[in-house]
C-alpha cells in the first residue's frame, strides 16, 4: 500500500505537467504562420536592430565637436613653475570651440533622420516580401497535402477497378492485359505519392525556415479551404500599389536621403568658426587673458564643385531609380494579376464543367465495362484523365492564392478592401459528388 502511494506521489507533478501543457496545434492556420514570420524571422529580426542601430547614430550627429583644451608653459623645465623676472615665462590653459555654421548640424541630422527612414521602408520591404513568400509556401505545402489525399481516393478507385477486372478475368470474360494495366497505373501512382512526398517535404522545409524554426520541424496539415480571396478590378488596384509598394517608398525614402546630402554638400564651401579662450600667469606680472578666432579657408573649389556635382548625380539616380521601381511594380502587378485572372477561369472550368463531366464519363466507362459494353483502356483513360484534372484544379486554386499574394505584397491586405471589390459571379456548386474541394493545384510537374 505504502508503495502504491508513493508510485502516485511520484506520477501526480507529471499527470498536472501534462495537463497544464497546451496541446498540439491540429492544423496549421494561415494567420499563424504570417505572425510567427514576423515575430520569429530572424531576418526581419536583423532588420529591425539595424533601425534601431541607425536611431542610435541620429544622436550622435547634429551636435557641436568635443571642444579641445590645452595646457601649457613656458621658461622652465620643471612643470607648470615659471621663471622669475622673465616675462616671457607664464604658464596658462586655453579652450578651443569649433562652430559649424550655415545651418550644417541640422543639415547632418536631417540626412541621419532620412538613413532611418530608408532602414525603415527597407524593413517594410523586407516583411512584406517575407509575408508573400510565407504565404506562398503555404499554400504549395496544402497543395501537397491535398494532392496526396486525391492520389490516395484515385489509388483506391483503381484497386477496385483492379478487383473488377480480376473478377472478370477468372470467369474469361477479360483478358490478363486488363487487370495488368490496372496494376500498372496502381504502381504509377504510388510512384506518384512518393514525388509528391518530398515535395511536401520541401515545402514544410521552406515553410519553417520562413518561421524561424529547423528545417526538419514537424508540421500538422494546413487548415482547409475557404471561399477564395476576391480579386478587385485591376484600375483598383494600379493606385494602391503606387500608394502602398514598399520598394517604392523605399525609392522615395532614399531620394529625400540624398536631397538632404545635396543640401549639406552645397554648405561645405561656407567657413566654420572656431572661438577660443586662453589664460597666462607670470611670474611679477598681472595674468593675461585672450580670445582668438578662427575661420577655415575653403579655397579648394574644384574638389567642392566636384563634392556637389557627385551630390546631384545621386539624386538624380535616386530618382531615375524611383521611376524605375515605378514601372517595374505595374509590370509585376499586371503579372500577378493576369496569373490570378488565369487560375481563377481554369478553376471555375474544372469545377462547372471537366470535372463534373469527366466524372460522368468515368463512372459511365466503368459501368458499361462491367457489363462488357467497352474496353478497359477506355476505362483507364477515364481515370487517368480525371486523375489529372484533379491534380491541375488543385494546382490552379493554390495559384491563384499565390497570385493574390503577390499582389498583396504591391498593394497591401485586399481582406480590408471589401468597398474595392469589383462583384464577381459566384461560380454554380458542383453537380459532382466527387468534386474536389475548392483549392488551386497543378500537377507536381507543372510546379
Amino acid at each position: 500500500m505504502l508503495k502504491q502511494l508513493f508510485g502516485l506521489l511520484l506520477l501526480a507533478p507529471m499527470a498536472l505537467a501534462q495537463q497544464g501543457s497546451a496541446p498540439a496545434p491540429a492544423e496549421l492556420r494561415l494567420d499563424d504562420v504570417v505572425r510567427e514570420v514576423l515575430t520569429a524571422n530572424p531576418a526581419l529580426g536583423r532588420a529591425a536592430t539595424l533601425i534601431d542601430a541607425q536611431r542610435a547614430h541620429v544622436g550622435q550627429t547634429g551636435v557641436l565637436p568635443d571642444p579641445s583644451f590645452t595646457l601649457s608653459w613656458m621658461g622652465n623645465a620643471v612643470p607648470f613653475q615659471v621663471q622669475d623676472n622673465d616675462p616671457s615665462s607664464y604658464r596658462g590653459f586655453s579652450f578651443m570651440q569649433m562652430v559649424p555654421l550655415g545651418h550644417k548640424l541640422a543639415l547632418q541630422r536631417e540626412v541621419a533622420r532620412q538613413d532611418v527612414a530608408v532602414e525603415e521602408r527597407t524593413r517594410t520591404t523586407a516583411q512584406r516580401a517575407m509575408v508573400s513568400d510565407a504565404k506562398a509556401a503555404f499554400f504549395d505545402y496544402r497543395y501537397y497535402g491535398l494532392a496526396l489525399e486525391v492520389t490516395g481516393r484515385n489509388r483506391q478507385r483503381l484497386e477496385q477497378l483492379a478487383e473488377i477486372a480480376e473478377a472478370r478475368y477468372r470467369v474469361g470474360k477479360a483478358m490478363q492485359q486488363d487487370v495488368l494495366q490496372a496494376r500498372l497505373q496502381i504502381s504509377m501512382l504510388l510512384q506518384r505519392t512518393a514525388a509528391l512526398e518530398q515535395q511536401r517535404l520541401t515545402s514544410a522545409a521552406r515553410l519553417n525556415t520562413l518561421m524561424g524554426r529547423p528545417a526538419d520541424s514537424p508540421l500538422p496539415a494546413a487548415e482547409p479551404e475557404g471561399d477564395p480571396t476576391p480579386l478587385p478590378a485591376l484600375e483598383t488596384l494600379a493606385p494602391l500599389a503606387e500608394a502602398n509598394d514598399p520598394m517604392l517608398a523605399q525609392e522615395a525614402s532614399m531620394t529625400k536621403r540624398e536631397d538632404a546630402a545635396l543640401a549639406l554638400s552645397r554648405r561645405d564651401g561656407i567657413p566654420d568658426l572656431s572661438v577660443g579662450y586662453m589664460i597666462q600667469q607670470r611670474t611679477g606680472n598681472p595674468t593675461m587673458q585672450g580670445a582668438q578666432f578662427t575661420v577655415n579657408l575653403p579655397l579648394h573649389r574644384d574638389r567642392l564643385r566636384q563634392e556637389v556635382a557627385e551630390g546631384e548625380l545621386r539624386v538624380h539616380a535616386a530618382r531615375q531609380g524611383q521611376q524605375a521601381r515605378r514601372l517595374e511594380a505595374g509590370y509585376e502587378l499586371r503579372q500577378a494579376y493576369a496569373a490570378a485572372q488565369t487560375a481563377k477561369q481554369m478553376t471555375d472550368l474544372y469545377d462547372q464543367a471537366i470535372l463534373p463531366q469527366a466524372e460522368l464519363a468515368r463512372d459511365s466507362a466503368q459501368s458499361s465495362y462491367t457489363v462488357g459494353n467497352v474496353d478497359f483502356l477506355t476505362v483507364i483513360t477515364n481515370y487517368t484523365a480525371i486523375y489529372a484534372y484533379q491534380l491541375d484544379y488543385r494546382r490552379q486554386r493554390a495559384d491563384y492564392e499565390i497570385a493574390i499574394a503577390r499582389i498583396e505584397g504591391l498593394t497591401g491586405e485586399l481582406n480590408s478592401l471589401d468597398n474595392l471589390r469589383s462583384p464577381a459571379p459566384n461560380p454554380a456548386p458542383s453537380t459532382s459528388p466527387n468534386a474536389e474541394p475548392s483549392s488551386a493545384p497543378a500537377a507536381p510537374e507543372a510546379h
